[in-house]
């Protein structure tokens, strides 16, 4: 929808050139108009004069501060509409551009496609004419899917461009998702079992690659699948006779197929053979990674396998490398600690820490302060297991403990590079505590993140890693924890009157009457779980003078909080609690993920009692 800022664009600021305006963006185009343009797509905004120079100067700066698609900040600045972005990019392109929201797939086009291609490729048949196919696709340079197209079909093809957005809800709406894809792995799983003779592939170790060739397309289908439904996480599980494969879908697993237990040997070594493991031993957990490449994005997938009691377990983390950067404006910090992260953030030495479980977002949190540190006078440098995000202007290495390059080695050498910030990806073991540490205090801004249940508890996590509290308590300028909580799906929540149950679980963090509260219905928009996405919830704990001297003095945890308190430190169950009064969240998600603490009265009641009003 047009913001208000979009009435500028009219036509009557093109001057002479309105009439080649208006048929450029009305669709009226001829030959010449659809040769692809080599210019940028800010250049042929402002050629075209729907944009000015100084508006693309000011995305451009916007752009730098959130990385962010330039359309998408043209359209989120009110500078340019949807509709009129679509037919620059077209033009950028050199093919037509398709609004779905007026022109929707015929029928008779659909018909001619299967779903699972149109799911794979992202693509939609949307008219059909005696002498062609108009194919609405999100990339209509993607000549392996129109030749596909073309093939099946036995028609020309016309591509067009549409808009990513409104072409994946276009593919679901009209194929599908979950059942489409439970039917493609269906039939790959029959396929496989009919290729497979007697008891070929059952014993774990020496399948042959004949064994394995069934199974490729089924391989192949499950990542793309988990890269389609956005899963973080594939579990592949052996059971007495099955094999069940689960993915982690807004921080939840879910379980989506079962495979016969025939196919557990082939599956597991086809994936191993993928991730450069040993196919032969099965006796010992073995870890590797793979990049793999569907529906036109690359992803990078960390494999870990381990041995069970039925057979080899498989966890595939997945890592969306097209995934753009988020800016800390999106993160979901309140402002309150917001404020306090940024001023820790902007300390020009010391040791921050994020904390939280292991998929908690502690990586995106540091990347996204990174991007906000980032200036030509400052040297950036990182090392990561692996490195998740390339980031222009900042110094990214890999750690390989294989080669023994770890953490702690890394960072020295790292040290000899004169940087001014580092980022470590990890802190697991003393002595990258310590190499963290002395950086710390040798006038480096150091960024790490750091297994544990909240923030105040890195505290007792480090010393017991052997860092002496004298030295910590110098080093440290604060620590930020944080879970990721499930989002309430806009289309079905529902309000209800809180039980004296809910008033008992919130507790007295909320001393007036309490508001309606919001809780989870299901539909088919979230897919009946009741849950759309996921935010973050914080808590941030800054490191005062009358702070170190409490963690010099290894005074308890009680004691930390309530001295931490008076310096701003606000639970997480504060900051969990503001987001189920104001409907964000269910109560029950939120404490599924954070502790609740009843028998406390936080120190901020009454501003959540504002809130909520």
């Amino acid at each position: 929808m047009p913001s208000p800022a979009a009435p500028k664009l009219s036509l009557q600021i093109f001057g002479e050139d309105a009439d080649n305006q208006d048929r450029l963006f009305s669709g009226r185009t001829n030959e010449d108009d659809m040769l692809p343009s080599r210019q940028r797509l800010g250049e042929l905004l402002v050629t075209h004069r729907l944009l000015t120079a100084d508006q693309l100067a000011q995305a451009l700066d916007e752009q730098r501060r959130r990385p962010q698609p330039l359309g998408q900040i043209l359209i989120g600045m009110g500078f340019i509409t949807e509709e009129r972005l679509l037919q620059a990019c077209a033009v950028q392109k050199g093919v037509s551009a398709w609004h779905l929201q007026h022109d929707p797939p015929a029928p008779e086009a659909l018909a001619l496609v299967p779903g699972n291609l149109c799911r794979s490729h992202m693509l939609l048949p949307v008219r059909v004419k005696p002498d062609r196919l108009y194919l609405a696709m999100r990339d209509p340079g993607d000549i392996d899917a129109i030749d596909m197209v073309r093939n099946i079909t036995k028609m020309r093809i016309e591509p067009v461009l549409a808009s990513e957005e409104r072409l994946v809800r276009a593919v679901e709406e009209a194929h599908g998702t979950a059942n489409g894809d439970a039917d493609v792995t269906a039939r790959l799983v029959s396929e496989a079992l009919n290729e497979i003779q007697g008891d070929a592939g059952e014993a774990d170790g020496g399948v042959t690659e004949a064994e394995m060739r069934p199974v490729v397309g089924l391989v192949n289908e499950i990542l793309a699948e988990a890269v389609r439904l956005r899963a973080s996480d594939i579990h592949i599980e052996p059971r007495k006779d099955r094999v069940e494969i689960r993915y982690r879908l807004d921080g939840q697993l879910q379980r989506v197929h079962e495979i016969p237990i025939k196919l557990r040997a082939p599956l597991t070594a086809r994936l191993k053979i993928m991730s450069n493991l040993d196919i032969v031993e099965y006796r010992v957990p073995q870890d590797g990674r793979m990049t793999f490449t569907a529906s036109g994005r690359t992803v990078d997938v960390r494999v870990s396998v381990m041995p069970a009691y039925h057979g080899q377990r498989i966890v595939l983390r997945v890592l969306d490398k097209s995934a753009t950067l988020r800016a800390l404006d999106d993160l979901g910090f309140n402002d309150y600690n917001r404020g306090l992260f940024e001023e820790m953030i902007r300390k020009p030495y010391g040791l921050v820490l994020v904390t939280g479980p292991t998929g908690s977002g502690k990586t995106t949190t540091l990347y996204a302060a990174i991007n906000q540190l980032k200036e030509v006078s400052n040297n950036i440098m990182t090392c990561e297991d692996p490195v998740e995000y390339d980031m222009d202007g900042v110094n990214q290495s890999n750690v390989n403990e294989k080669i023994g390059v770890t953490f702690a080695t890394q960072l020295r050498a790292i040290m000899r590079q004169d940087p001014d910030v580092v980022l470590v990806g990890e802190i697991r073991d003393q002595e990258t505590a310590e190499a963290a540490i002395r950086a710390a205090l040798t006038g480096h801004l150091v960024l790490s993140t750091l297994h544990c249940n909240d923030a105040p508890s890195a505290i007792p996590r480090l010393t017991d890693m052997g860092i002496e509290p004298f030295l910590l308590s110098t080093a440290l300028i604060g620590v930020t924890g944080q879970r990721l909580v499930r989002e309430l799906c806009p289309q079905c929540k529902e309000q209800y009157a809180p039980s004296p149950e809910d008033r008992a679980q919130i507790g007295t963090a909320f001393a007036g009457d309490l508001p309606v509260l919001w809780r989870a219905v299901g539909c088919p928009q979230c897919t009946g779980t009741g849950y759309s996405g996921r935010m973050a919830v914080h808590e941030v704990f800054p490191v005062a003078p009358e702070v170190q001297h409490a963690i010099a003095a290894c005074e308890p945890m009680d004691a930390l909080r309530r001295t931490a308190s008076r310096y701003g430190y606000r639970t997480m169950q504060e900051d969990a609690v503001e987001r189920v009064l104001t409907g964000r969240t269910s109560l029950s998600e939120a404490r599924r993920l954070v502790f609740f603490d009843t028998n406390i009265v936080l120190p901020a009641g009454p501003r959540l009692e504002q809130r909520a009003a």
